[in-house]
């Protein structure tokens, strides 16, 4: 996130200022993309647009850095590292923005990656939020940034805090765990995995393979259309919702949690009502 606003008066006042970029620099830059298996992205509070693009031979990265001064411009830099096979882009953005009703301190960058298709992407973002589409294989870790994903053809691995997910049209997809974000799935070719679920709620709709969850905690669980089997381990308070498996449905220990179901094709497996 760009700004944190205490009132709708400040808000004005910052968008105005932003809107103006007094002090601007370009920190855009290409990478061949000879050799290049992976590309790692670091954010920090920075926001990203990221497009996987077929037939693209290159790492095209364009980054503008917009700050109300000189002093605060310069500590807005985007850089990059090759490992090997691996290239690491990162957003750095040091210093904090304060806004008064009388004026207003801001530091961005406006952060775009186009990268070839088939590329493997990971994303590490602290309150950064991320747009991403058309990609062949992504990985994302966040505490509070959102993610908004679309068109992943083969493996999604997903760790999140407190910021929320909307993901559609993707291959596999593994939600490792989650916080208090929320976390809604739509369209998954294959499989599902879910380590752990806190107190955010999770949402899988239209899923071609198996639904396997070890842990909910206090969040709610929604499963709709699931072509195989569904597993969850252990459900603490949450309550679980499952509408339409073809497979079996097995729930192995709850706590208070509430579980519902219907239109189940197999064996149904789950703990009876306290």
């Amino acid at each position: 996130m760009r700004l944190l606003l205490a009132s709708p008066l400040l808000f004005l006042s910052a968008a105005c200022a932003a809107a103006s970029c007094e002090h601007r620099a370009d920190r855009s830059f290409e990478v061949d993309r000879s050799g290049v298996q992976s590309l790692a992205v670091r954010l920090g509070s920075t926001d990203l647009e990221l497009r996987g693009v077929p037939g693209l031979q290159r790492i095209e990265v364009r980054a503008t850095a917009c700050a109300s001064s000189a002093d605060a411009l310069e500590r807005l830099q985007v850089s990059q590292r090759r490992d090997g096979d691996r290239v690491e882009v990162t957003a750095e953005r040091s210093g904090t923005t304060s806004i008064t009703l009388f004026g207003s301190t801001y530091a961005y960058i406006d952060l775009e990656i186009r990268v070839p298709g088939d590329l493997r992407v990971e994303v590490d973002t602290g309150s950064g939020d991320v747009d991403a589409r058309n990609l062949d294989a992504f990985s994302y870790k966040a505490g509070s940034g959102d993610l908004e994903l679309r068109d992943v053809s083969g493996n999604v691995v997903v760790e999140v805090g407190s910021g929320d997910v909307e993901a559609e049209n993707v291959g596999t997809f593994v939600l490792t765990a989650t916080g208090s974000g929320d976390i809604e799935v739509d369209r998954v070719k294959g499989a599902v995995q879910v380590g752990r679920v806190g107190s955010g709620d999770v949402t899988f709709t239209k899923v071609g393979g198996s639904v396997d969850i070890e842990r909910v905690g206090s969040g709610d669980v929604v499963l709709r259309d699931v072509e195989g089997n569904v597993r969850i381990g252990s459900i603490g308070s949450g309550d679980v919702t499952v509408n339409g498996v073809r497979g079996d449905l097995t729930v192995q220990s709850k706590g208070s949690g509430d579980i519902s179901h219907r239109d189940v094709g197999g064996r149904i497996d789950v703990p009876a009502k306290r």
